[in-house]
């Protein structure tokens, strides 16, 4: 069994909370979880973040992989290295996500245009 740690949403509609969940990687997200690590609420100030830190331990472990937010969450609270958040990639936008393909289509469609056109002959040598 390949074990994730994941962020399970709970809570209603615009209220969202999250819990700290051992699944199994192949799994539906709203299948059964194997174990409760802990729970995350966004919303509250200050954010709430609990975690049973010897349970997340011992699943990082016997080789638990954690989702990317995850990682993030678990470095601020002290259980994995500090993670550079400037460089982790950054999500794109609706509007350029549909413009990227776009662009990327009519790339290709000008390059046979250059390799199409005749070299010039070199220019004779003045002797």
């Amino acid at each position: 069994m390949a074990a994730k740690i994941k962020l399970q949403r709970k809570g209603a509609k615009n209220q969202p909370y999250y819990r700290l969940v051992i699944q199994d990687e192949s799994s539906s997200p709203s299948s059964d979880v194997v174990e409760v690590l802990g729970q995350y609420h966004p919303l509250k100030e200050p954010t709430l973040f609990n975690v049973d830190r010897e349970k997340v331990e011992s699943w990082l472990k016997k080789g638990a992989m954690p989702t990317d937010k995850v990682k993030i969450l678990l470095s601020k609270a002290g259980i994995l290295p500090p993670i550079d958040l400037a460089a982790l990639p950054k999500k794109k936008k609706k509007g350029e996500a549909a413009a990227e393909p776009a662009a990327a289509a009519e790339a290709p469609a000008a390059a046979p245009a250059e390799k199409a056109a005749p070299a010039e002959p070199a220019a004779p040598a003045a002797a």
